[in-house]
């Protein structure tokens, strides 16, 4: 057979073959999902996504455009001649550097900017953006309304400034965020531009509770806390924020980009408890805040912090307490 396999094709791309007079077999099956030979596809995929249209590339900045809903959402290809003049914005900017490097000058200094960096300009500030000359910039931005914040009036104050590294926001998915949030910003029903405010915050939070103080707690046992792991420093920061939610030693891995095997070493070696300790820990913490200030039900307590049922609950409280949840309740 050679090199000839079979892959299955969506019905999409394989008329598109046939289109352009490519040597394959195609068949369809019960639920009519192409199959064709492996070369043929990729030669075809080849031809149909270089023939694609791409997106221009700019001599200057994207102009300004914040929606009535108050989002600003955009994506900026830099040419070789692109420049930029020192400009300021009455809301806070984030920049997602996807490819390239160079230099963001302005009222802060220069910072250097690299691909997969994050980019925050408070209001007012003076800033542009100076690619390397032989790595131009290409970038997903977002500019959100002081008014969408003015519920928490310290919202805007306490956001953080300047250049922050992928690995210290790789958990907080800014990518994909700013992806969907670009797909709402492009639709016009209602719930469409709803959803994308409501994302545009969730993204600000989520970089802000990952850049702001932190939460973590350390076993005394740990003896590398100043050479943690950078990625490993923002997963533990996230995880400080999302320990309620359902999360998993793979996934964990994942965030990290180790296999379970290197995180769980490197996780022990430098925080000085396993993953699901440190996890339990932070589940209970929580859980004694609750039961302590609030006369929630105990059903209650165990839900927010992330328990799916009450004996699972009660077995990490009396492990990590030596008590049982009622007990830890002020009298």
């Amino acid at each position: 057979m050679g090199l000839s396999r079979w892959y299955p094709v969506t019905r999409t791309i394989a008329p598109q073959i046939e289109h352009e007079s490519f040597a394959f077999r195609a068949i369809a099956n019960e639920d009519q999902v192409y199959r064709l030979d492996i070369r043929a596809f990729y030669v075809a995929k080849n031809r149909i996504f270089m023939s694609a249209p791409q997106p221009r590339l700019r001599t200057s900045p994207v102009e300004e455009k914040l929606r009535e809903s108050g989002i600003w959402a955009f994506e900026s290809r830099h040419g070789d001649s692109f420049s930029m003049a020192l400009t300021m914005h009455l809301f806070p900017k984030l920049l997602l550097i996807r490819e390239g490097a160079g230099q963001v000058e302005g009222d802060w200094g220069a910072l250097v900017c690299k691909t997969g960096d994050c980019v925050l300009v408070p209001p007012g500030l003076r800033h542009r953006i100076v690619d390397d000359p032989n790595a131009a910039i290409a970038l997903y931005g977002l500019g959100i309304a002081t008014k969408l914040l003015s519920c928490v009036p310290e919202a805007v104050a306490g956001l953080p400034a300047g250049v922050f590294s992928a690995e210290q926001l790789k958990p907080v998915l800014a990518e994909q965020r700013i992806r969907r949030i670009l797909y709402l910003d492009g639709q016009s029903d209602a719930a469409s531009r709803l959803a994308c405010v409501a994302a545009s915050l969730e993204l600000f939070a989520e970089v802000a509770m990952a850049l702001g103080p932190s939460r973590l707690t350390w076993d005394r046992r740990s003896k590398a806390r100043d050479e943690i792991d950078p990625l490993l420093s923002g997963y533990l920061v996230w995880l400080a924020h999302h320990f309620f939610e359902p999360v998993t030693l793979d996934s964990a891995a994942s965030a990290c980009g180790m296999s379970r095997r290197h995180f769980s070493a490197i996780f022990k070696r430098h925080v000085g408890t396993t993953w699901l300790q440190h996890l339990h820990q932070l589940r209970v913490n929580h859980a004694i805040e609750l039961l302590r200030n609030t006369d929630r039900k105990i059903t209650s307590v165990a839900f927010q912090c992330g328990f799916d049922d009450l004996t699972t609950f009660y077995r990490v409280v009396a492990k990590v307490t030596g008590k049982r949840p009622s007990e830890l309740r002020d009298k």
